[in-house]
């Protein structure tokens, strides 16, 4: 297949681990440990785990019906987490990305408790470090997300798994999941606190659909150094006006959030980073789902942008200039955590 990558090497930021995982992967991790899929053949079940602009879904859903009852739980596990993170992070290297933070819960990969957490994380970090290894070029590093369905009291031994393998390549913490009643980003002032005086960086989801609107509350009380989505600012004008006093950097994914009917269409992801523009709001491109959603790879969608007159090349490349200067991984590939 032709490809068109750009000149330059490539940033990712935002991706997540179970939907980054090619669904040869997925198919070869099922297979090996006999689980019961909802498709018996190959092609059925990539039709059955994909979306593309086309086969659209909400957010919510999907995550209902696939992402946490079969994604989840394909690859949890310390064979599976270890086996993914390697093939996601060589595969990344090999569509020209030279700096990838891989995002993930470790709670939802240890098959409900029945897996020891610790054994979880070594093994995600075990992946990473022989794909650096491999690829000596290549940057990495992992972000721990806590889940706003949570409690408080998960979400803090997640916090401190964190800490304790930071020097082992865990870089960052984020906030993930819909909004709930339970969650109030107050609550967690302290702990981003600490982890922030650990080494650690923040970064949460907010902003990108309606039930997780809270940005406000986000650059007030956990005082983050990015936003992953954060579209929704391009409709206050205050909100941007804080984000650029605040040198806060917006992680966007365009075609994540036009599968999951984040934005209506097209011209609603023209109007926000244009309006981004127009109000010197730094953002970088990203993927959110390169696997699960049909030509979703980062190239690809910088090419998207590009043929719809969205971006031009040279916003590409400050897009992707700000996501390397706005990384939490350390430079140096393997050697950063040796």
């Amino acid at each position: 297949m032709e490809t068109h990558f750009p000149s330059y090497p490539l940033a990712e930021l935002h991706a997540h681990l179970s939907t980054s995982i090619h669904s040869s992967v997925y198919w070869q991790i099922a297979q090996s440990q006999g689980f019961k899929l909802p498709k018996r053949d190959y092609h059925e079940f990539i039709k059955h785990i994909t979306l593309s602009q086309t086969r659209t879904m909400e957010l919510n859903t999907y995550f209902s019906e696939i992402y946490h009852p079969l994604l989840d739980k394909l690859s949890s596990g310390t064979y599976a987490v270890e086996k993914a993170t390697y093939e996601i992070m060589s595969g990344a290297y090999r569509n020209n990305i030279t700096l990838l933070e891989l995002r993930n819960n470790p709670m939802k990969h240890n098959q409900g408790g029945a897996v020891d957490l610790d054994h979880v994380i070594m093994a995600m970090l075990r992946g990473m470090e022989r794909a650096l290894l491999e690829y000596n070029k290549l940057s990495a590093g992992i972000i721990f997300c806590l889940a706003r369905e949570f409690t408080y009291e998960q979400n803090e031994i997640i916090v401190e798994k964190a800490v304790k393998y930071h020097r082992r390549g865990v870089v960052g913490i984020d906030i993930a999941g819909p909004g709930t009643p339970t969650f109030h980003s107050k609550d967690y002032q302290s702990l981003m606190k600490r982890a922030k005086q650990a080494g650690l960086q923040i970064t949460v989801h907010s902003g990108e659909t309606k039930d997780a609107d809270d940005m406000w509350d986000v650059l007030e009380f956990l005082e983050p150094q990015r936003i992953g989505h954060g579209i929704r600012a391009a409709y206050d004008k205050a909100l941007m006006q804080e984000i650029v006093k605040r040198g806060v950097i917006l992680e966007v994914c365009p075609l994540s959030n036009l599968v999951t009917k984040a934005v209506e269409n097209i011209d609603e992801i023209k109007f926000i980073l244009k309006t981004f523009k127009e109000n010197k709001v730094k953002f970088c491109i990203n993927t959110d789902w390169p696997e699960i959603i049909e030509d979703g790879h980062l190239w690809r969608q910088f090419k998207l942008l590009r043929d719809e007159n969205i971006l031009t090349e040279e916003d590409l490349k400050h897009c992707n200039q700000t996501a390397l200067e706005s990384t939490f991984v350390p430079p140096g590939g393997l050697s950063a955590y040796l």
